[in-house]
């Protein structure tokens, strides 16, 4: 199906959006302190024989777990983040580095070449028979789906990229000293490659546009006018998202409520019958775990009735409903009460954490970022005049954490930005005023 990226540039936070027939699909917010996906140099901290792992210090607060023995403390390690820091625990790291493209990821620690096993098997064997003369024997390939609508040339030239972008960070690693980021994933290339059927890649900030016309060959445009994410009603879906409680169309609803161990999601008729309600239910759920970045353990407690033989029909019906999510999702089976049981892999942080203290607002980090994005609005309207920023205390006090979000600000305003705090205002309520 037909989808489009609208990518955002703000300050201290950009997101992306997909767009699939009219309806947000997917959402990625890039921060500089979320590092899944990046290749970092760093040392080892604490040394855990008994888990077979070491802690590495990444150059965040919580040092990262990395499963690896005969390393010992105060050693330089090359590392990828497999999964951000979340509640508490600090990242999950691998030493295998993975580096993907549209078409392709180069693995130089497993040698090998691996096709997609969604391709029909004469797609396979073509594409096997295109990329084998081209593989080294001490290096790895995996070729994903979009290689079968690659041009000419295409894939030699994205495994060459791959190859110096390799390079590039072996030669980076000799120079520097830990912790240090090396290399960051691309966030439109990842859902691009997670995504077939993109048409049009919409921006809404110059900045943006070089970048993206890199990594996708088709139509970018530069938006102008109301906010971006007013399109397709982006903004409204995100909060959406946030609310525990997503109605269905028969007048019934999902709720949806994580807690420590897993993640409970329930589904009341309100009124309508077991079969419509539980039909409905099953493709929200499949889109409101990809949108909420919801991982870990799920059960789904559907509508009684029915019997057995209803529950399995759902239960291949949410796996039919999930196979397209591109991260790695299972649908068990059924306990013996008669719940759906889920997994999904946890690549970070789900967008409650991100945006939300246990349902209450937005956090401090996602307000303080929301107070940027108002003042460069507002400055649209009041050109060549002072501003400053009214916020809550707690937001002045993580803005006065995001420096380089705040310079980003005044770089574009062409003046400093006053930022003022005022007790006994929201969270959530910012205002710009005019300074003299």
């Amino acid at each position: 199906m037909a989808a489009e990226i609208l990518y955002s540039w703000g300050p201290g936070e950009s997101r992306l959006a997909l767009v699939r027939e009219g309806r947000l699909a997917d959402l990625v917010l890039v921060r500089p302190e979320l590092l899944a996906g990046a290749v970092v140099l760093g040392r080892v901290v604490e040394v855990a024989p008994k888990l077979g792992a070491v802690f590495v210090d990444i150059g965040q607060d919580k040092p990262g777990y990395l499963q690896a023995k005969g390393l010992t403390q105060g050693a330089s390690v090359l590392v990828q983040v497999k999964a951000d820091a979340q509640g508490g625990k600090g990242a999950s790291l691998t030493v295998e580095v993975s580096l993907s493209g549209r078409c392709l990821a180069y693995a130089p620690f497993r040698p090998g070449l691996v096709v997609s096993r969604k391709l029909s098997e004469d797609k396979r064997e073509r594409l096997l028979g295109r990329l084998e003369p081209l593989v080294a024997e001490d290096e790895g390939v995996a070729v994903r789906t979009h290689a079968t609508t690659a041009g000419e040339g295409e894939l030699e030239a994205e495994l060459a990229d791959l190859r110096g972008r390799w390079q590039a960070i072996q030669a980076a690693a000799a120079q520097a000293q830990p912790p240090a980021v090396l290399w960051r994933p691309d966030p439109l290339l990842r859902l691009l490659a997670d995504n077939p059927g993109v048409t049009r890649v919409l921006v809404d900030d110059p900045s943006l546009l070089n970048p993206a016309k890199a990594c996708f060959a088709g139509p970018v445009e530069l938006h102008r006018g109301p906010p971006l994410f007013d399109l397709h009603d982006v903004e409204d879906a995100i909060a959406a998202a946030l609310d525990p409680v997503v109605p269905l169309p028969c007048g019934g609803r999902v709720t949806i409520e994580p807690t420590a161990a897993l993640t409970a999601i329930d589904v009341d008729s309100g009124g309508a019958s077991a079969a419509e309600a539980n039909t409905q239910a099953v493709g929200v759920i499949a889109r409101q775990l990809r949108l909420r970045n919801v991982a870990g353990q799920i059960v789904v407690d559907f509508v009684s009735g029915g019997g057995k033989g209803a529950l399995f029909k759902l239960v291949s019906a949410l796996k039919q409903a999930v196979a397209r999510d591109p991260v790695a999702t299972h649908v068990i089976g059924l306990t013996p009460l008669g719940l759906v049981e889920i997994t999904r892999e946890r690549k970070g942080p789900s967008l409650a954490e991100l945006c939300q203290e246990r349902h209450f607002g937005p956090s401090t980090d996602a307000a303080a970022l929301a107070a940027l994005r108002h003042v460069l609005a507002e400055a649209r309207h009041r050109p060549g005049r002072g501003l400053g920023l009214v916020v809550a205390p707690d937001v002045a006090s993580a803005l006065y954490y995001r420096s380089a979000a705040i310079a980003e600000v005044e770089e574009r305003l062409g003046r400093k930005l006053a930022v003022r705090a005022e007790a006994g205002r929201d969270r959530a309520d910012f205002a710009v005023e005019e300074l003299p």
